[in-house]
């Protein structure tokens, strides 16, 4: 629907750990520690500590197994945000890549509490 919030935006994210990761069938909650959630309900990948990527798209539901809960309890090292991918780096080395598309369709949501609260639509 709308691309993503400049890196500078996202910045809040560093330091932040996944504490839970829940799939329904339309959608993934990255929920953190702290009160912060980030909702996918369209396509991302991750990157694991090993190199390995695994990919899953939330509306098609094909695709290989997930291993996200190897992202869990590890803090959040780095964030970089494209117009249609927002990245975030793991202390583990991992990636989670969270991608957009434009359209008339969100792709998702980051809420935000503690400084502030607020949200972005992507």
């Amino acid at each position: 629907m709308y691309p993503f919030p400049p890196s500078d935006d996202l910045r809040f994210l560093v330091g932040e750990t996944i504490g839970q990761i829940a799939l329904d069938p339309w959608s993934l909650q990255f929920r953190f520690a702290d009160g912060c959630q980030i909702t996918v309900e369209g396509r991302i990948e991750h990157v694991d500590a090993g190199g390995l990527t695994h990919s899953h798209d939330c509306q098609k539901r094909t695709g290989e197994a997930l291993y996200l809960h190897q992202l869990l309890q590890h803090s959040i090292t780095a964030v970089d945000a494209e117009p249609h991918c927002l990245s975030l780096t793991f202390a583990n080395g991992a990636i989670l890549r969270i991608f957009t598309e434009l359209g008339g369709l969100e792709c998702g949501q980051i809420i935000f509490l503690g400084r502030g609260h607020g949200y972005f639509v992507f």
